[in-house]
């Protein structure tokens, strides 16, 4: 299926796919769309003969017609009942000392509907509010609360890696994220660091992770006994990225050995038993084998 890449603005995500039902859109045209607040005016950044199929969750939204001279007219008025009804509804919100952050509004290409994106920490009572706006711009208005990260991807910005931010240009979907990714990554816990420009934790940190659960599978856990050539001994870390563990020998000494050159890993012992030994239950001495060597014992 055709598919057509579609700008609904500065404020919307950039990376929308559009089906064009057949009109013939090139790149640089305006066209009227579906959006989420209703008709829009946008235009064709580019257009693909075959849209993935790993990337369709649902039917595209459709491209309703090219944009006539009419629908170019009709624009100007829209983005004027956008700008007035912003400027209207910050004096209301200060007036009234509402705690909410105007984000982003957009009227539907007919204007019968304007949306008026905010961001709350709590629940806000803004039944007057909309009164008023529903008096001075003569429509429906709707209200939406949207989270921080919603936020950041309508204003855009530049995150600490040096590129736009992924919200702004090709995440759509937020999934859940944890300080435990963090954890398994080995990356120091300061808030500062994992904390993005929404505040919220970093969404490129779960973009690795199930690499990092992969290669930690591999490695025998911190309190494990091992064998690796130089003698039998604990493991004390583990460098998930080389692959490799920091091993205490019995003689207190402290090694650093490869996954692939362990002889021998046991279970990880709790505080209370011995720190010697391999302590497993799979040969003479317990534990299972690993690498190269294991077949040779």
């Amino acid at each position: 299926m055709k598919t057509a890449r579609i700008s609904l603005g500065e404020t919307e995500y950039q990376e929308q796919h559009y089906d064009p039902r057949g009109l013939n859109v090139q790149p640089g045209d305006q066209v009227v769309v579906e959006t989420k607040w209703g008709q829009g005016l946008a235009r064709v950044f580019a257009t693909f003969p075959v849209f993935p199929d790993h990337k369709a969750t649902g039917p595209l939204p459709a491209v309703l017609r090219l944009a006539t001279t009419r629908d170019r007219a009709n624009e100007e008025r829209v983005r004027r009942l956008e700008s007035d009804g912003k400027a209207f509804c910050l004096r209301k919100i200060t007036e009234r000392k509402l705690l909410m952050k105007l984000v982003d509004v957009k009227a539907s290409f007919d204007r019968s509907r304007v949306t008026f994106y905010f961001y709350a920490d709590e629940r806000i009572d803004f039944r007057e509010l909309v009164k008023e706006l529903a008096q001075q711009l003569h429509t429906r208005i709707e209200m939406r609360q949207i989270r921080a990260r919603d936020v950041a991807s309508k204003l855009g910005c530049v995150g600490p890696c040096g590129r736009e931010l992924c919200c702004k240009t090709f995440l759509k979907e937020y999934e859940p994220i944890s300080v435990r990714m963090a954890k398994d990554q080995g990356l120091p816990l300061n808030p500062g660091k994992l904390a993005g420009m929404c505040g919220r934790l970093k969404c490129c940190l779960r973009y690795e992770h199930s690499m990092y659960e992969e290669m930690k599978r591999r490695l025998p856990k911190v309190g494990s006994p091992v064998e690796v050539p130089e003698g039998v001994g604990i493991v004390k870390a583990r460098n998930i990225l080389a692959e490799s563990i920091v091993v205490e020998l019995e003689d207190s000494r402290q090694i650093t050995a490869k996954a692939a050159d362990l002889i021998h890993i046991g279970p990880p012992l709790d505080d209370q038993s011995p720190r010697s030994g391999c302590g497993g239950g799979g040969c003479s001495s317990g534990g299972y084998g690993a690498g190269p060597a294991a077949g040779s014992r």
